[in-house]
């Protein structure tokens, strides 16, 4: 085993694990389902629960197949597309933070009304830088995930070779 091949590896397992960490995280209870059916309305309004779905989907099958590689490519280029929704989703969070801020924050009266409004604010900066950094969070592991796409190397266990045709260890059976 090469250095580059223990690197495409360990790139490749952190990356799958990564997926597959999230996919559970979205779909082990109702409030997790709900959350993310949440989240995922703030981009796409029109049916979220199937975009949510679709995205754990995503998450789950893409990070099985890059973990063994079983149509690593394929699994690969689904996460590379869920991480920009991803990325639309983030961005979004972002501007429905500071929406929040400025219905909460006429609510805060009194005496300790100042305080108040300032960790409200120091609060809705932090979200919003929070949301921005995970957007461009995404958009780095699209990089990551694009490269698995379209490394030449053959897949481990069963997937498309460069030259389209069926390769790895399941197609010598």
């Amino acid at each position: 085993m090469t250095l580059e091949d223990a690197g495409a590896l360990l790139l490749r397992l952190a990356v799958g694990g990564l997926f597959l960490m999230g996919a559970w995280g979205s779909v082990k209870d109702e409030a997790a389902r709900s959350f993310t059916t949440g989240e995922t309305a703030l981009v796409f309004k029109r049916d979220p629960r199937l975009f949510a779905y679709a995205g754990i989907a995503m998450m789950g099958l893409g990070g099985l197949s890059i973990v063994f590689g079983v149509f690593p490519r394929l699994g690969a280029l689904a996460l590379t597309i869920f991480l920009f929704g991803g990325a639309m989703i983030h961005f979004a969070k972002r501007g429905q933070l500071e929406v929040y801020e400025s219905k909460v924050e006429p609510a805060l009266s009194g005496d300790g009304a100042a305080p108040a409004r300032k960790a409200l604010r120091a609060l809705t900066e932090a979200g919003v830088m929070g949301h921005f950094t995970a957007g461009l969070k995404n958009y780095a592991l699209a990089g990551a995930t694009a490269y698995l796409v379209c490394r030449s190397r053959t897949p481990m266990l069963i997937g498309f070779g460069q030259d389209g045709s069926l390769q790895g260890l399941l197609t010598r059976l």
